[in-house]
């Protein structure tokens, strides 16, 4: 049977996906992992694989396809077109500074346009 469709007679639990903090999921990446660590980054357009477990302060970066049976170590990196690896000699900084910065700067470029009160008559019964 295909993944997703599993005969009447079986009864299958659902499995939870575990995602810790701070993680960052950029726009248009897609992460099937099911469990996913503390202070992560996955990159715009990467993939990360149902079958792979990603610990904390790993950055998987853009395009990257990630579709193995492994535990990613800590502080991996997973760049370029080869999805060349390395680890990191120190932990990733956490992206609180980033989401500071973005609840500062936002307001700025957000125009609300004000309304005009309408005055209203009051209807006659």
């Amino acid at each position: 049977y295909p993944e997703n469709i599993t005969p009447e007679t079986e009864e299958v639990e659902p499995k939870p996906m575990v995602i810790g903090t701070n993680n960052v999921f950029e726009v248009g990446c897609y992460s099937q992992a099911m469990k996913v660590g503390d202070n992560n980054v996955i990159e715009s357009k990467a993939f990360v694989g149902r079958n792979v477990i990603l610990t904390s302060g790993c950055i998987i970066g853009a395009c990257c396809n990630i579709n193995t049976y492994e535990v990613i170590p800590e502080n991996t990196v997973i760049y370029g077109a080869d999805c060349l690896r390395r680890v990191q000699t120190e932990r990733p900084q956490p992206q609180t500074l980033q989401l500071d910065f973005l609840m500062k700067i936002l307001p700025n470029y957000h125009h609300l346009k004000k309304t005009m009160k309408a005055t209203s008559t009051p209807v006659k019964s």
